[in-house]
């Protein structure tokens, strides 16, 4: 019988017991808790910003809008002036202060009558030169008698006749359309007065025997301001 050689029996591996270490699953633990934090602070920053933005946009916005129409309110006249301008009648008979100054002391001062509702084709073009002589950089404010107004520069001035304002229902009658005149009684309608006694009305287009249409006199208005 064959014996056995003890030297090759194999004895058993012990096998060691790993026991899992719990100091690196909450080491990734922490790190992901910390990432974690650092993407909510992130998103709550990029929100406060968001509602700081439309804030101040806000703001911005309503101190840009703040008058109801086109221009600023202190530059609007009422027909009721202008007629009493039409009839020669002593400036200081006039309400709008601003427009009782500049008669006095500017050369060249111009009133505007438009629409805010009508957007006749005759319309849109004057209106945008005259969005750009208001937006010369030489455009300031002046105070008269604790009221204060907008002119271009020290010779120059734009009021506006808004013909929508009931006030004003009688705006048609006080345009001149006699002969080298406004071609007619119809917005866009422009009245220069100059050195306060020459008065020169301009109408929505150009007809034979008057004077130019509104939008290019102001075009020229535009040109020498320039």
């Amino acid at each position: 019988m064959a014996r056995i050689n003890k030297k090759d029996v194999k004895k058993p591996v012990k096998q060691e017991k790993v026991e899992k270490s719990l100091s690196g699953i909450k080491e990734e633990s922490e790190k992901g808790e910390l990432f974690f934090k650092i993407v909510l602070i992130i998103m709550a920053v990029a929100m406060v910003s968001v509602v700081l933005y439309f804030v101040i946009d806000a703001i911005i916005s309503s101190g840009k809008n703040k008058d109801p129409f086109r221009y600023e309110g202190s530059n609007y006249v009422l027909v009721d002036d202008i007629t009493k301008i039409s009839n020669r009648e002593n400036f200081e008979n006039l309400t709008h202060k601003g427009l009782k100054y500049t008669l006095d002391r500017y050369a060249n001062v111009y009133i505007l009558f438009y629409s805010e509702k009508d957007t006749n084709s005759w319309q849109p073009g004057a209106l945008d030169v005259a969005d750009d002589i208001m937006a010369l950089d030489t455009v300031k404010k002046v105070k008269f008698d604790d009221f204060e107004f907008t002119v271009i520069n020290d010779e120059y001035v734009l009021f506006f006749v808004n013909v929508d304002n009931p006030a004003n229902e009688s705006w048609q009658a006080v345009v001149d359309v006699s002969a080298g005149q406004a071609s007619r009684a119809t917005i866009p309608v422009l009245l220069h007065v100059f050195n306060g006694e020459d008065l020169n009305w301009y109408g929505p287009f150009d007809q034979v025997g008057q004077n130019k249409r509104a939008e290019d006199k102001l075009t020229d208005v535009l040109n020498e301001l320039n």
